[in-house]
């Protein structure tokens, strides 16, 4: 196949330059014995720990957005049975493959990836509550919807935790709540037309489609790759994660005609 990306040099290096101080950010905040500097010397009652709970909380929201888009969601068990391989740590998912679409409805990036994403790293994040010493706290699994508007995901995220004090027990929560600005309804509908698109004829990219989308302040490129394989980047020009314009990729492979 031949090459026909949009992508220049500038682009490509500035991509590269971006996703790595995001993903240093992210893993940063998920290092909970980083979590535990700067508790020293705060009050221990039970406004900071709940609010430690809601900054473990929003920040595995962004966390789950930003896998989303740029790894298929960093998740125990891939969520995609499909992954186009840079090396062994970056991979993308496929959404199309060899006439087959095996991308998710709506409700499936929700549950099954952002919605998974925060129940299973949430308990990881708090780290047992050991940041507050000589507190006996107990917390339970984390249960977690989310909801897609135009603009923004939010999480409903319920994490029941209790403080003991001897005879007596405080609740603290359980309902918290994160938003994260960014278009990703509309992006994933996007890549669902892509993948319907290819579905019908996979024989070349569907330029006049993506210039309709990058009409709509979005960066959108598709270039080839090796085995056949088309990767597609959709930028959202109008948000951020972590002072990054936020990035949506995603696989095609196409079957040649014996």
């Amino acid at each position: 196949m031949t090459k026909r990306g949009q992508a220049t040099v500038f682009f490509i290096i500035g991509l590269i330059i971006a996703a790595s101080f995001i993903i240093l950010s992210t893993v940063k905040k998920e290092d909970t014995s980083k979590l535990e500097v700067g508790t020293e010397n705060v009050k221990i009652d039970d406004a900071n720990i709940g609010a430690f709970a809601q900054f473990c909380v929003d920040t595995l929201a962004k966390n789950a957005v930003f896998y989303l888009g740029f790894v298929g969601g960093n998740l125990k068990n891939d969520v995609f049975p499909q992954f186009f391989h840079y090396d062994s740590f970056y991979k993308i998912p496929y959404y199309y493959y060899e006439r087959n679409s095996l991308i998710l409805t709506e409700d499936g990036f929700k549950n099954l990836v952002l919605s998974k994403y925060m129940n299973e790293n949430l308990r990881k994040c708090t780290n047992n509550f050991k940041a507050f010493e000589n507190l006996r706290i107990v917390d339970s699994s984390a249960r977690t919807t989310v909801e897609m508007s135009d603009d923004e995901v939010t999480f409903n995220v319920n994490y029941p935790v209790s403080i003991n004090r001897g005879f007596q027990v405080k609740n603290i929560g359980p309902n918290y709540k994160a938003v994260v600005k960014v278009r990703l309804k509309e992006i994933i509908q996007i890549a669902q037309k892509i993948v319907g698109n290819e579905v019908v004829n996979d024989r070349y990219i569907h330029w006049d489609y993506l210039t309709d989308v990058s009409n709509k302040n979005y960066n959108i490129t598709a270039y080839t790759e090796d085995d056949n394989t088309i990767i597609y980047r959709v930028v959202d020009l109008e948000n951020e994660i972590e002072k990054e314009p936020y990035i949506f990729q995603f696989a095609n492979k196409i079957k040649l005609a014996k």
